[in-house]
């Protein structure tokens, strides 16, 4: 009977912090996206980078013409099977900062395998010349809604 009873209680312990970890998640996430929402006005430089290549980086200027309005308005968790409808290695990579510090970043997946999109990632998704791409964000493993100005970026800098 005692060793019935330890059992339960280390089940019970094991259920207990499980449960905490994932609301520790959840709350981090929650944190970092309304983070980026309240810094996202402030962005003064955006860097387009492909592989270690920098493309392009923004003046204080153009930093508003190609920063998101709604940054991370609408996301999506991937899961591994949809991440695996795009190309292993990101195309390119973009940094948007605030004082020479990074806010947060992103990278841009060229899709492989376009007859497995689903109708949601199909929205999500938009169109450089004759490829399609996905804005992913790979810290919190979401894709984000494809924006016009990402769009415009990489159409007059992406090479």
């Amino acid at each position: 009977m005692n060793k019935r009873r330890w059992k339960l209680v280390i089940f019970a312990a094991i259920i207990l912090i499980g449960s905490f970890t994932l609301q520790f998640r959840e709350k981090n996430e929650e944190e970092a996206i309304s983070h980026i929402l309240d810094q996202a006005t402030e962005i003064d430089a955006i860097e387009l980078l492909k592989g270690e290549q920098s493309l392009y980086r923004t003046t204080v200027q153009d930093a508003t013409a190609y920063s998101e309005k709604n940054p991370l308005s609408h996301v999506k968790k991937l899961s591994q099977k949809e991440r695996a409808i795009f190309e292993e290695k990101p195309v390119y990579h973009i940094v948007y900062e605030i004082k020479g510090e990074p806010l947060y970043e992103v990278d841009i997946l060229k899709v492989a395998i376009s007859s497995e999109l689903s109708e949601e990632l199909q929205q999500m998704v938009f169109n450089v010349g004759d490829q399609q791409y996905l804005i992913y964000w790979t810290k919190e493993k979401k894709a984000l809604e494809q924006s016009a100005n990402t769009q415009r970026l990489l159409e007059q800098y992406g090479k």
